[in-house]
Protein backbone atom coordinates (compact mmCIF):
# COMPACT_ATOMS: atom_id res chain seq x y z
CA UNK A 1 0.00 0.00 0.00
CA UNK A 2 1.27 3.47 -0.87
CA UNK A 3 2.10 5.80 2.00
CA UNK A 4 1.45 9.54 1.87
CA UNK A 5 3.00 11.84 4.43
CA UNK A 6 0.84 14.12 6.55
CA UNK A 7 2.25 17.24 4.85
CA UNK A 8 1.10 15.97 1.44
CA UNK A 9 -2.35 15.02 2.76
CA UNK A 10 -2.74 18.47 4.29
CA UNK A 11 -1.66 20.11 1.05
CA UNK A 12 -4.33 18.19 -0.89
CA UNK A 13 -6.96 18.96 1.75
CA UNK A 14 -6.09 22.69 1.83
CA UNK A 15 -6.28 22.88 -1.98
CA UNK A 16 -9.89 21.68 -2.13
CA UNK A 17 -13.13 22.90 -0.59
CA UNK A 18 -14.97 19.92 0.87
CA UNK A 19 -18.33 21.51 -0.03
CA UNK A 20 -17.27 21.83 -3.68
CA UNK A 21 -16.10 18.22 -3.89
CA UNK A 22 -19.17 16.75 -2.15
CA UNK A 23 -21.36 19.17 -4.09
CA UNK A 24 -20.22 17.53 -7.31
CA UNK A 25 -21.96 14.34 -6.09
CA UNK A 26 -24.80 15.75 -3.97
CA UNK A 27 -26.83 18.96 -4.49
CA UNK A 28 -26.06 21.17 -1.47
CA UNK A 29 -27.66 24.35 -0.15
CA UNK A 30 -25.96 26.74 2.23
CA UNK A 31 -27.62 27.47 5.58
CA UNK A 32 -25.55 29.50 7.99
CA UNK A 33 -21.95 28.33 7.94
CA UNK A 34 -22.85 24.83 6.74
CA UNK A 35 -24.14 23.17 3.58
CA UNK A 36 -27.06 20.73 3.60
CA UNK A 37 -28.32 18.05 1.23
CA UNK A 38 -29.80 14.55 1.03
CA UNK A 39 -27.36 11.90 2.20
CA UNK A 40 -25.76 9.87 -0.62
CA UNK A 41 -25.27 6.90 1.71
CA UNK A 42 -28.91 6.20 2.53
CA UNK A 43 -32.29 6.99 1.02
CA UNK A 44 -33.99 10.10 2.42
CA UNK A 45 -36.34 12.85 1.28
CA UNK A 46 -35.58 15.48 3.94
CA UNK A 47 -31.95 16.70 3.86
CA UNK A 48 -30.03 15.64 6.98
CA UNK A 49 -26.53 15.54 5.46
CA UNK A 50 -24.37 18.41 6.74
CA UNK A 51 -21.02 19.66 5.37
CA UNK A 52 -18.78 22.11 7.23
CA UNK A 53 -16.06 23.77 5.10
CA UNK A 54 -14.62 25.36 8.28
CA UNK A 55 -14.04 21.99 9.92
CA UNK A 56 -13.43 20.09 6.67
CA UNK A 57 -15.91 17.44 7.83
CA UNK A 58 -19.33 16.01 6.96
CA UNK A 59 -21.99 14.29 9.07
CA UNK A 60 -25.39 12.71 8.38
CA UNK A 61 -27.90 13.13 11.19
CA UNK A 62 -29.93 10.27 9.68
CA UNK A 63 -27.55 7.34 9.11
CA UNK A 64 -24.57 8.89 11.01
CA UNK A 65 -22.18 8.60 8.05
CA UNK A 66 -19.28 10.93 8.81
CA UNK A 67 -15.71 11.79 7.94
CA UNK A 68 -13.53 14.16 5.98
CA UNK A 69 -12.75 14.75 2.31
CA UNK A 70 -10.74 11.53 1.93
CA UNK A 71 -13.24 9.24 3.65
CA UNK A 72 -16.09 10.68 1.55
CA UNK A 73 -14.33 9.90 -1.72
CA UNK A 74 -13.38 6.46 -0.39
CA UNK A 75 -17.05 5.65 0.28
CA UNK A 76 -18.68 7.27 -2.71
CA UNK A 77 -16.18 5.88 -5.24
CA UNK A 78 -15.46 2.57 -3.46
CA UNK A 79 -11.72 3.32 -3.30
CA UNK A 80 -8.95 2.44 -0.90
CA UNK A 81 -7.45 5.32 1.08
CA UNK A 82 -4.38 5.69 -1.20
CA UNK A 83 -6.64 5.58 -4.26
CA UNK A 84 -8.84 8.32 -2.77
CA UNK A 85 -5.75 10.47 -2.11
CA UNK A 86 -4.57 10.01 -5.71
CA UNK A 87 -8.06 10.84 -7.03
CA UNK A 88 -8.24 14.08 -5.01
CA UNK A 89 -4.66 15.03 -5.86
CA UNK A 90 -5.59 14.74 -9.54
CA UNK A 91 -8.61 17.02 -9.02
CA UNK A 92 -6.41 19.53 -7.20
CA UNK A 93 -3.74 19.29 -9.94
CA UNK A 94 -1.13 18.29 -7.37
CA UNK A 95 1.63 15.97 -8.54
CA UNK A 96 2.02 12.82 -6.49
CA UNK A 97 5.24 12.52 -4.49
CA UNK A 98 7.84 10.46 -6.29
CA UNK A 99 8.91 7.27 -4.60
CA UNK A 100 11.81 4.98 -5.33
CA UNK A 101 10.58 1.66 -6.75
CA UNK A 102 13.00 -1.25 -6.70
CA UNK A 103 13.56 -3.36 -9.78
CA UNK A 104 11.83 -6.23 -7.97
CA UNK A 105 8.78 -4.07 -7.24
CA UNK A 106 8.68 -2.82 -10.83
CA UNK A 107 8.70 -6.43 -12.05
CA UNK A 108 5.92 -7.35 -9.60
CA UNK A 109 3.75 -4.43 -10.77
CA UNK A 110 4.35 -5.37 -14.41
CA UNK A 111 3.33 -8.99 -13.72
CA UNK A 112 0.15 -7.86 -11.93
CA UNK A 113 -0.80 -5.58 -14.84
CA UNK A 114 -0.28 -8.46 -17.27
CA UNK A 115 -2.53 -10.73 -15.17
CA UNK A 116 -5.31 -8.13 -15.06
CA UNK A 117 -5.05 -7.75 -18.83
CA UNK A 118 -5.13 -11.53 -19.35
CA UNK A 119 -8.24 -11.88 -17.17
CA UNK A 120 -9.98 -9.07 -19.10
CA UNK A 121 -9.12 -10.65 -22.44
CA UNK A 122 -10.34 -14.02 -21.17
CA UNK A 123 -13.71 -12.52 -20.15
CA UNK A 124 -14.08 -11.06 -23.66
CA UNK A 125 -12.94 -14.35 -25.20
CA UNK A 126 -15.45 -16.50 -23.30
CA UNK A 127 -18.27 -14.01 -23.96
CA UNK A 128 -17.53 -13.97 -27.69
CA UNK A 129 -17.37 -17.78 -27.77
CA UNK A 130 -20.86 -17.86 -26.25
CA UNK A 131 -22.50 -15.17 -28.34
CA UNK A 132 -20.66 -15.24 -31.67
CA UNK A 133 -19.62 -18.84 -32.39
CA UNK A 134 -21.33 -22.16 -33.06
CA UNK A 135 -19.35 -23.81 -30.26
CA UNK A 136 -21.23 -21.60 -27.79
CA UNK A 137 -24.70 -22.76 -28.84
CA UNK A 138 -24.86 -25.38 -26.07
CA UNK A 139 -24.04 -22.70 -23.49
CA UNK A 140 -26.58 -20.30 -24.96
CA UNK A 141 -29.24 -23.03 -24.77
CA UNK A 142 -28.41 -23.56 -21.09
CA UNK A 143 -28.75 -19.85 -20.26
CA UNK A 144 -32.05 -19.67 -22.16
CA UNK A 145 -33.35 -22.58 -20.08
CA UNK A 146 -32.44 -20.51 -17.03
CA UNK A 147 -34.67 -17.68 -18.34
CA UNK A 148 -31.84 -15.30 -19.27
CA UNK A 149 -32.17 -12.90 -22.18
CA UNK A 150 -29.30 -11.65 -24.39
CA UNK A 151 -29.42 -8.40 -22.38
CA UNK A 152 -28.91 -10.29 -19.11
CA UNK A 153 -26.06 -12.29 -20.65
CA UNK A 154 -24.38 -9.10 -21.83
CA UNK A 155 -24.87 -7.32 -18.47
CA UNK A 156 -23.06 -10.06 -16.53
CA UNK A 157 -20.76 -10.79 -19.50
CA UNK A 158 -21.48 -14.50 -19.26
CA UNK A 159 -19.49 -16.77 -21.52
CA UNK A 160 -18.59 -20.25 -22.69
CA UNK A 161 -15.25 -22.10 -22.58
CA UNK A 162 -14.41 -24.16 -25.71
CA UNK A 163 -14.30 -27.95 -25.25
CA UNK A 164 -10.75 -28.42 -26.60
CA UNK A 165 -7.98 -29.09 -24.09
CA UNK A 166 -5.81 -26.10 -25.05
CA UNK A 167 -7.86 -23.81 -27.31
CA UNK A 168 -7.52 -20.72 -25.10
CA UNK A 169 -3.84 -21.44 -24.43
CA UNK A 170 -3.04 -21.63 -28.15
CA UNK A 171 -5.13 -18.56 -29.07
CA UNK A 172 -3.67 -16.42 -26.27
CA UNK A 173 -0.01 -17.41 -26.71
CA UNK A 174 0.05 -17.44 -30.50
CA UNK A 175 -2.39 -14.67 -31.44
CA UNK A 176 -2.22 -12.37 -28.42
CA UNK A 177 1.43 -13.05 -27.52
CA UNK A 178 0.67 -13.62 -23.84
CA UNK A 179 3.37 -15.55 -21.99
CA UNK A 180 2.35 -19.00 -20.68
CA UNK A 181 3.47 -18.16 -17.15
CA UNK A 182 1.05 -15.20 -17.06
CA UNK A 183 -1.85 -17.44 -18.11
CA UNK A 184 -0.84 -19.95 -15.46
CA UNK A 185 -0.47 -17.28 -12.75
CA UNK A 186 -3.93 -15.95 -13.61
CA UNK A 187 -5.46 -19.43 -13.19
CA UNK A 188 -6.51 -19.75 -16.83
CA UNK A 189 -4.23 -22.66 -17.69
CA UNK A 190 -2.54 -25.51 -15.88
CA UNK A 191 0.63 -27.48 -16.52
CA UNK A 192 1.14 -31.24 -16.28
CA UNK A 193 3.37 -33.87 -17.91
CA UNK A 194 5.23 -31.28 -19.92
CA UNK A 195 2.20 -29.59 -21.50
CA UNK A 196 -0.15 -26.70 -20.83
CA UNK A 197 -3.94 -27.17 -20.79
CA UNK A 198 -6.98 -24.91 -20.33
CA UNK A 199 -8.42 -24.96 -16.80
CA UNK A 200 -11.95 -24.29 -18.09
CA UNK A 201 -13.28 -26.52 -20.87
CA UNK A 202 -16.84 -26.99 -22.16
CA UNK A 203 -18.32 -24.90 -19.35
CA UNK A 204 -20.66 -21.93 -19.03
CA UNK A 205 -18.52 -19.12 -17.65
CA UNK A 206 -19.29 -16.57 -14.93
CA UNK A 207 -16.70 -13.77 -14.66
CA UNK A 208 -15.90 -12.56 -11.15
CA UNK A 209 -15.23 -8.82 -10.92
CA UNK A 210 -13.30 -6.86 -8.31
CA UNK A 211 -14.64 -3.65 -6.77
CA UNK A 212 -13.44 -1.64 -9.77
CA UNK A 213 -15.39 -3.83 -12.17
CA UNK A 214 -12.32 -5.60 -13.55
CA UNK A 215 -12.47 -9.38 -14.21
CA UNK A 216 -10.08 -11.22 -11.86
CA UNK A 217 -11.39 -14.82 -11.85
CA UNK A 218 -14.06 -17.14 -13.21
CA UNK A 219 -16.57 -19.75 -12.22
CA UNK A 220 -17.41 -22.44 -14.75
CA UNK A 221 -20.44 -24.78 -14.82
CA UNK A 222 -20.55 -28.07 -16.71
CA UNK A 223 -23.41 -28.84 -19.11
CA UNK A 224 -23.58 -32.55 -18.26
CA UNK A 225 -23.30 -34.65 -15.11
CA UNK A 226 -19.50 -34.61 -14.91
CA UNK A 227 -17.73 -33.48 -11.75
CA UNK A 228 -17.08 -30.99 -10.39
CA UNK A 229 -20.35 -29.32 -11.30
CA UNK A 230 -18.80 -25.90 -10.66
CA UNK A 231 -15.11 -25.14 -11.09
CA UNK A 232 -13.72 -21.88 -9.71
CA UNK A 233 -10.44 -20.11 -10.42
CA UNK A 234 -7.68 -20.86 -7.91
CA UNK A 235 -6.41 -18.05 -5.70
CA UNK A 236 -3.96 -15.86 -7.57
CA UNK A 237 -2.09 -12.60 -6.94
CA UNK A 238 -5.16 -10.72 -8.30
CA UNK A 239 -7.88 -12.93 -6.77
CA UNK A 240 -8.55 -13.86 -3.15
CA UNK A 241 -11.87 -15.71 -2.93
CA UNK A 242 -12.19 -14.94 0.79
CA UNK A 243 -12.22 -11.20 0.06
CA UNK A 244 -14.64 -10.98 -2.89
CA UNK A 245 -18.26 -11.82 -3.63
CA UNK A 246 -19.93 -12.58 -6.94
CA UNK A 247 -22.02 -9.68 -8.35
CA UNK A 248 -20.85 -7.26 -5.64
CA UNK A 249 -19.73 -4.73 -8.25
CA UNK A 250 -23.17 -4.80 -9.91
CA UNK A 251 -24.99 -4.76 -6.55
CA UNK A 252 -23.06 -1.91 -4.91
CA UNK A 253 -25.29 1.02 -6.02
CA UNK A 254 -28.42 -0.59 -4.52
CA UNK A 255 -26.56 -1.81 -1.44
CA UNK A 256 -25.32 1.69 -0.72
CA UNK A 257 -28.80 3.11 -1.26
CA UNK A 258 -30.61 0.62 0.99
CA UNK A 259 -27.72 -0.21 3.39
CA UNK A 260 -28.89 -3.82 3.00
CA UNK A 261 -27.37 -6.78 1.16
CA UNK A 262 -28.96 -10.13 0.34
CA UNK A 263 -26.57 -13.07 0.45
CA UNK A 264 -27.27 -16.17 -1.68
CA UNK A 265 -25.25 -19.30 -2.40
CA UNK A 266 -25.04 -19.67 -6.18
CA UNK A 267 -24.14 -17.60 -9.22
CA UNK A 268 -27.52 -18.28 -10.85
CA UNK A 269 -29.38 -17.34 -7.64
CA UNK A 270 -27.73 -13.91 -7.75
CA UNK A 271 -28.18 -13.43 -11.50
CA UNK A 272 -31.86 -14.47 -11.51
CA UNK A 273 -32.67 -12.09 -8.66
CA UNK A 274 -30.90 -9.21 -10.42
CA UNK A 275 -32.84 -9.90 -13.61
CA UNK A 276 -36.11 -9.74 -11.62
CA UNK A 277 -35.26 -6.31 -10.17
CA UNK A 278 -33.73 -7.43 -6.85
CA UNK A 279 -30.33 -5.84 -7.35
CA UNK A 280 -28.74 -5.74 -3.87
CA UNK A 281 -27.82 -9.44 -4.11
CA UNK A 282 -24.39 -11.08 -3.94
CA UNK A 283 -23.23 -14.71 -3.84
CA UNK A 284 -20.37 -16.53 -2.17
CA UNK A 285 -17.67 -17.94 -4.43
CA UNK A 286 -18.08 -21.65 -3.93
CA UNK A 287 -16.92 -21.44 -0.32
CA UNK A 288 -18.43 -20.86 3.09
CA UNK A 289 -19.07 -17.24 4.09
CA UNK A 290 -15.83 -15.75 5.46
CA UNK A 291 -14.92 -13.10 8.01
CA UNK A 292 -13.18 -11.12 5.25
CA UNK A 293 -16.40 -11.07 3.22
CA UNK A 294 -18.33 -9.96 6.32
CA UNK A 295 -15.92 -7.06 6.87
CA UNK A 296 -16.18 -6.13 3.18
CA UNK A 297 -19.99 -5.96 3.38
CA UNK A 298 -19.83 -3.96 6.61
CA UNK A 299 -18.22 -1.15 4.61
CA UNK A 300 -21.41 -0.70 2.57
CA UNK A 301 -24.31 -2.24 4.51
CA UNK A 302 -25.81 -2.30 7.97
CA UNK A 303 -27.84 -5.47 7.42
CA UNK A 304 -27.32 -8.82 5.70
CA UNK A 305 -30.30 -11.00 4.80
CA UNK A 306 -29.17 -14.59 4.24
CA UNK A 307 -31.21 -16.42 1.62
CA UNK A 308 -29.53 -19.79 1.29
CA UNK A 309 -31.18 -22.98 0.04
CA UNK A 310 -33.64 -24.52 2.50
CA UNK A 311 -32.08 -28.02 2.35
CA UNK A 312 -29.98 -29.32 5.26
CA UNK A 313 -26.71 -28.19 3.65
CA UNK A 314 -28.10 -24.69 3.14
CA UNK A 315 -29.33 -24.49 6.73
CA UNK A 316 -25.95 -25.61 8.08
CA UNK A 317 -24.22 -23.03 5.87
CA UNK A 318 -26.61 -20.38 7.20
CA UNK A 319 -25.73 -21.20 10.80
CA UNK A 320 -22.01 -20.93 10.12
CA UNK A 321 -22.55 -17.65 8.27
CA UNK A 322 -24.55 -16.18 11.16
CA UNK A 323 -21.71 -16.89 13.54
CA UNK A 324 -19.24 -15.07 11.28
CA UNK A 325 -21.43 -12.09 10.30
CA UNK A 326 -22.23 -11.31 13.94
CA UNK A 327 -18.57 -10.73 14.80
CA UNK A 328 -18.38 -7.56 12.67
CA UNK A 329 -21.56 -5.96 14.00
CA UNK A 330 -23.84 -6.55 11.03
CA UNK A 331 -27.56 -6.84 11.67
CA UNK A 332 -28.60 -10.27 10.38
CA UNK A 333 -31.89 -11.78 9.25
CA UNK A 334 -32.77 -14.99 7.42
CA UNK A 335 -35.31 -15.19 4.57
CA UNK A 336 -37.29 -18.35 3.89
CA UNK A 337 -38.60 -18.87 0.37
CA UNK A 338 -40.44 -22.18 0.67
CA UNK A 339 -39.44 -25.76 1.35
CA UNK A 340 -37.13 -27.23 -1.27
CA UNK A 341 -36.89 -24.06 -3.34
CA UNK A 342 -33.73 -22.02 -3.89
CA UNK A 343 -33.95 -18.27 -4.65
CA UNK A 344 -33.45 -18.87 -8.40
CA UNK A 345 -36.36 -21.30 -8.62
CA UNK A 346 -38.59 -19.18 -6.38
CA UNK A 347 -38.11 -15.90 -8.23
CA UNK A 348 -38.71 -17.52 -11.63
CA UNK A 349 -41.94 -19.05 -10.33
CA UNK A 350 -43.31 -16.14 -8.32
CA UNK A 351 -41.46 -12.98 -9.43
CA UNK A 352 -39.29 -10.34 -7.82
CA UNK A 353 -42.00 -8.68 -5.72
CA UNK A 354 -42.91 -11.98 -4.05
CA UNK A 355 -39.24 -12.53 -3.25
CA UNK A 356 -38.90 -9.01 -1.78
CA UNK A 357 -41.93 -9.74 0.41
CA UNK A 358 -40.09 -12.83 1.72
CA UNK A 359 -37.09 -10.58 2.47
CA UNK A 360 -39.32 -8.09 4.30
CA UNK A 361 -40.62 -10.95 6.45
CA UNK A 362 -37.16 -12.39 7.10
CA UNK A 363 -36.59 -13.55 10.69
CA UNK A 364 -33.99 -12.00 13.00
CA UNK A 365 -30.96 -14.29 12.92
CA UNK A 366 -31.22 -15.61 16.47
CA UNK A 367 -34.96 -16.30 16.16
CA UNK A 368 -34.24 -18.31 13.01
CA UNK A 369 -31.39 -20.19 14.65
CA UNK A 370 -33.41 -21.10 17.75
CA UNK A 371 -36.36 -22.30 15.64
CA UNK A 372 -34.01 -24.30 13.40
CA UNK A 373 -32.30 -25.99 16.34
CA UNK A 374 -35.60 -26.81 18.02
CA UNK A 375 -36.65 -28.47 14.76
CA UNK A 376 -33.39 -30.43 14.48
CA UNK A 377 -32.93 -31.57 18.09
CA UNK A 378 -35.20 -33.05 20.75
CA UNK A 379 -35.54 -30.29 23.34
CA UNK A 380 -36.99 -32.76 25.89
CA UNK A 381 -33.81 -34.86 26.01
CA UNK A 382 -30.63 -33.91 27.87
CA UNK A 383 -28.50 -34.51 24.77
CA UNK A 384 -30.80 -32.37 22.60
CA UNK A 385 -30.81 -29.56 25.16
CA UNK A 386 -27.01 -29.55 25.27
CA UNK A 387 -26.77 -29.35 21.47
CA UNK A 388 -29.24 -26.45 21.31
CA UNK A 389 -27.56 -24.48 24.09
CA UNK A 390 -24.04 -25.00 22.75
CA UNK A 391 -24.96 -23.92 19.21
CA UNK A 392 -26.96 -20.92 20.44
CA UNK A 393 -24.11 -19.79 22.71
CA UNK A 394 -21.58 -20.26 19.88
CA UNK A 395 -23.42 -17.69 17.74
CA UNK A 396 -24.67 -15.39 20.52
CA UNK A 397 -21.24 -14.86 22.04
CA UNK A 398 -19.74 -13.72 18.72
CA UNK A 399 -21.69 -10.46 19.14
CA UNK A 400 -19.99 -9.62 22.46
CA UNK A 401 -23.35 -8.11 23.44
CA UNK A 402 -24.38 -8.97 26.99
CA UNK A 403 -27.83 -7.43 26.57
CA UNK A 404 -28.56 -9.62 23.52
CA UNK A 405 -27.34 -12.78 25.25
CA UNK A 406 -29.34 -12.14 28.40
CA UNK A 407 -32.52 -11.38 26.45
CA UNK A 408 -32.22 -14.63 24.47
CA UNK A 409 -31.65 -16.66 27.61
CA UNK A 410 -35.25 -15.94 28.58
CA UNK A 411 -36.49 -16.85 25.08
CA UNK A 412 -34.53 -20.10 25.18
CA UNK A 413 -35.94 -20.97 28.61
CA UNK A 414 -39.51 -20.44 27.42
CA UNK A 415 -39.03 -22.32 24.12
CA UNK A 416 -37.24 -25.28 25.73
CA UNK A 417 -39.39 -25.23 28.89
CA UNK A 418 -36.32 -25.07 31.10
CA UNK A 419 -35.61 -23.06 34.22
CA UNK A 420 -34.09 -19.71 33.26
CA UNK A 421 -31.51 -20.00 36.04
CA UNK A 422 -30.22 -23.29 34.58
CA UNK A 423 -29.62 -21.68 31.19
CA UNK A 424 -27.90 -18.68 32.81
CA UNK A 425 -25.59 -21.08 34.66
CA UNK A 426 -24.81 -22.93 31.43
CA UNK A 427 -24.14 -19.62 29.66
CA UNK A 428 -21.77 -18.53 32.44
CA UNK A 429 -19.95 -21.87 32.23
CA UNK A 430 -19.64 -21.54 28.43
CA UNK A 431 -18.25 -17.99 28.69
CA UNK A 432 -15.67 -18.98 31.33
CA UNK A 433 -14.63 -22.14 29.46
CA UNK A 434 -13.94 -20.09 26.31
CA UNK A 435 -12.21 -17.27 28.22
CA UNK A 436 -14.72 -14.63 27.14
CA UNK A 437 -15.31 -11.32 28.93
CA UNK A 438 -19.09 -11.30 28.66
CA UNK A 439 -21.31 -10.54 31.64
CA UNK A 440 -24.19 -12.97 32.21
CA UNK A 441 -26.54 -11.27 34.66
CA UNK A 442 -28.42 -13.17 37.37
CA UNK A 443 -31.52 -11.31 36.19
CA UNK A 444 -32.17 -9.77 32.79
CA UNK A 445 -33.13 -6.31 34.02
CA UNK A 446 -29.75 -5.94 35.78
CA UNK A 447 -28.02 -6.01 32.41
CA UNK A 448 -30.30 -3.25 31.09
CA UNK A 449 -29.11 -1.01 33.93
CA UNK A 450 -25.46 -1.83 33.20
CA UNK A 451 -25.94 -1.00 29.54
CA UNK A 452 -27.64 2.32 30.30
CA UNK A 453 -24.80 3.29 32.65
CA UNK A 454 -22.18 2.50 30.01
CA UNK A 455 -24.06 4.50 27.37
CA UNK A 456 -24.35 7.44 29.74
CA UNK A 457 -20.61 7.44 30.42
CA UNK A 458 -19.84 7.21 26.69
CA UNK A 459 -22.09 10.22 25.94
CA UNK A 460 -20.39 12.19 28.73
CA UNK A 461 -16.93 11.36 27.35
CA UNK A 462 -17.88 12.51 23.87
CA UNK A 463 -19.54 15.70 25.16
CA UNK A 464 -16.49 16.55 27.28
CA UNK A 465 -14.06 16.15 24.37
CA UNK A 466 -16.40 18.05 22.03
CA UNK A 467 -16.50 20.92 24.53
CA UNK A 468 -12.69 21.02 24.62
CA UNK A 469 -12.56 21.18 20.83
CA UNK A 470 -15.20 23.91 20.69
CA UNK A 471 -13.42 26.21 23.16
CA UNK A 472 -10.05 25.23 21.62
CA UNK A 473 -8.45 24.48 24.96
CA UNK A 474 -8.54 21.96 27.73
CA UNK A 475 -10.41 23.28 30.80
CA UNK A 476 -8.51 24.21 33.94
CA UNK A 477 -9.72 21.01 35.58
CA UNK A 478 -8.09 18.84 32.89
CA UNK A 479 -5.63 17.30 35.45
CA UNK A 480 -8.67 15.78 37.20
CA UNK A 481 -9.05 13.51 34.17
CA UNK A 482 -5.51 12.12 34.51
CA UNK A 483 -5.69 8.36 34.61
CA UNK A 484 -9.33 8.21 33.51
CA UNK A 485 -9.93 5.10 31.34
CA UNK A 486 -12.17 6.01 28.41
CA UNK A 487 -14.82 3.51 27.27
CA UNK A 488 -14.28 4.39 23.62
CA UNK A 489 -10.84 3.65 22.05
CA UNK A 490 -11.36 6.67 19.79
CA UNK A 491 -12.08 8.95 22.76
CA UNK A 492 -8.95 7.61 24.44
CA UNK A 493 -6.81 8.44 21.39
CA UNK A 494 -8.34 11.90 21.06
CA UNK A 495 -7.82 12.64 24.77
CA UNK A 496 -4.15 11.62 24.49
CA UNK A 497 -3.66 14.07 21.64
CA UNK A 498 -5.40 16.82 23.62
CA UNK A 499 -3.15 16.05 26.57
CA UNK A 500 -0.10 16.58 24.33
CA UNK A 501 -1.44 20.02 23.36
CA UNK A 502 -2.20 20.84 27.00
CA UNK A 503 1.28 19.89 28.21
CA UNK A 504 2.97 21.85 25.42
CA UNK A 505 0.79 24.92 26.06
CA UNK A 506 -0.34 24.86 22.43
CA UNK A 507 -3.98 25.86 21.73
CA UNK A 508 -6.25 23.17 20.35
CA UNK A 509 -6.83 23.31 16.61
CA UNK A 510 -9.21 21.09 14.64
CA UNK A 511 -6.76 20.96 11.75
CA UNK A 512 -3.83 19.99 13.94
CA UNK A 513 -5.89 17.36 15.74
CA UNK A 514 -6.90 15.87 12.39
CA UNK A 515 -3.23 15.68 11.41
CA UNK A 516 -2.44 13.74 14.60
CA UNK A 517 -5.25 11.22 14.16
CA UNK A 518 -5.16 8.25 11.80
CA UNK A 519 -7.37 8.30 8.64
CA UNK A 520 -9.66 5.64 10.11
CA UNK A 521 -10.50 8.02 13.00
CA UNK A 522 -11.92 10.72 10.72
CA UNK A 523 -15.45 9.31 10.71
CA UNK A 524 -15.61 9.29 14.51
CA UNK A 525 -14.13 12.80 14.73
CA UNK A 526 -16.67 14.15 12.24
CA UNK A 527 -19.53 12.51 14.14
CA UNK A 528 -18.21 14.08 17.35
CA UNK A 529 -17.73 17.62 16.06
CA UNK A 530 -20.66 18.01 13.68
CA UNK A 531 -23.42 17.25 16.17
CA UNK A 532 -25.07 20.30 17.72
CA UNK A 533 -24.70 20.70 21.51
CA UNK A 534 -25.96 23.24 24.04
CA UNK A 535 -23.47 25.71 25.48
CA UNK A 536 -21.79 24.54 28.68
CA UNK A 537 -20.82 27.03 31.37
CA UNK A 538 -19.33 24.74 34.05
CA UNK A 539 -17.49 21.83 32.39
CA UNK A 540 -16.34 20.38 35.72
CA UNK A 541 -19.93 20.01 36.93
CA UNK A 542 -21.31 18.98 33.53
CA UNK A 543 -18.69 16.45 32.48
CA UNK A 544 -15.66 15.84 34.66
CA UNK A 545 -17.31 15.12 38.00
CA UNK A 546 -20.00 12.78 36.56
CA UNK A 547 -17.36 10.97 34.48
CA UNK A 548 -15.05 10.38 37.42
CA UNK A 549 -17.97 9.54 39.69
CA UNK A 550 -19.38 7.04 37.20
CA UNK A 551 -15.98 5.42 36.74
CA UNK A 552 -15.44 5.08 40.49
CA UNK A 553 -18.93 3.71 41.09
CA UNK A 554 -18.49 1.14 38.34
CA UNK A 555 -15.16 0.02 39.83
CA UNK A 556 -16.72 -0.12 43.31
CA UNK A 557 -19.50 -2.38 42.04
CA UNK A 558 -17.07 -4.69 40.23
CA UNK A 559 -14.80 -5.09 43.28
CA UNK A 560 -17.79 -5.67 45.55
CA UNK A 561 -19.00 -8.49 43.29
CA UNK A 562 -15.49 -10.00 43.26
CA UNK A 563 -15.25 -9.81 47.06
CA UNK A 564 -18.57 -11.62 47.45
CA UNK A 565 -17.62 -14.27 44.88
CA UNK A 566 -14.25 -14.96 46.59
CA UNK A 567 -15.60 -14.96 50.15
CA UNK A 568 -15.62 -18.77 50.46
CA UNK A 569 -12.99 -19.78 47.87
CA UNK A 570 -10.21 -17.33 48.84
CA UNK A 571 -10.85 -15.25 52.03
CA UNK A 572 -7.54 -13.36 51.72
CA UNK A 573 -8.26 -12.27 48.14
CA UNK A 574 -11.79 -11.31 49.23
CA UNK A 575 -10.32 -9.15 52.03
CA UNK A 576 -8.05 -7.35 49.55
CA UNK A 577 -11.06 -6.66 47.31
CA UNK A 578 -12.95 -5.22 50.31
CA UNK A 579 -10.01 -2.92 51.11
CA UNK A 580 -10.15 -1.68 47.51
CA UNK A 581 -13.88 -1.08 47.95
CA UNK A 582 -13.23 1.00 51.10
CA UNK A 583 -10.68 3.12 49.25
CA UNK A 584 -13.03 3.61 46.28
CA UNK A 585 -15.91 4.53 48.59
CA UNK A 586 -13.75 7.18 50.23
CA UNK A 587 -12.85 8.65 46.83
CA UNK A 588 -16.53 8.67 45.81
CA UNK A 589 -17.51 10.60 48.96
CA UNK A 590 -14.70 13.12 48.50
CA UNK A 591 -15.68 13.71 44.87
CA UNK A 592 -19.35 14.17 45.78
CA UNK A 593 -18.40 16.83 48.34
CA UNK A 594 -15.91 18.61 46.08
CA UNK A 595 -17.07 21.84 44.45
CA UNK A 596 -15.95 23.35 41.17
CA UNK A 597 -15.10 26.64 42.86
Amino acid sequence: MKYFGQDFLQRVSDSLNIADVIGSYVPLKKRGNRYWGCCPFHHEKTPSFSVSPDKGLYYCFGCHASGNLFTFVQKIENLTFPEAVEHLAEIAHIELPQEEISAEEQKKQSEMSAMYEAAKLAADYFHNCLTKTRMGEAGMAYFRRRHLTPEHIAYFKLGFAPPEWDRLFRDFTQKKQIRPEILRSTGLVGYSNGRYFDMFRNRCMFPILNLKGHPVAFGGRVLDDSKPKYLNSPETPIFNKRRLLFALYQALPKIRETRQVIMVEGYMDAISLHTHGVTNVVASLGTAFTIEQARLLKRYADEVVFSYDMDSAGQNATRRALEIAGTVGLKIRVARVGEGKDPDEFVNLHGGEAYLEAVRQAQPAMDYLLASLLHQYDATSLEGQQHILQEMFAVLTTRDDSMLINSYIRKMAQAMRLDEGVIRSEATRYVKKNHMHIYISPKENTENVVSRESQKLLRLEESFLRYCMQVRRAPSFWPDMKGYEYHSPFCSRLASIMEEFQESGQPLSEKLVQQKLEPEDMEALAALLMREEDDVSVPWEEFIRPLKLGSLQKAYKEHTEKANALAHEDPEASRQEMLTCIRLNREIQELQQKSSV
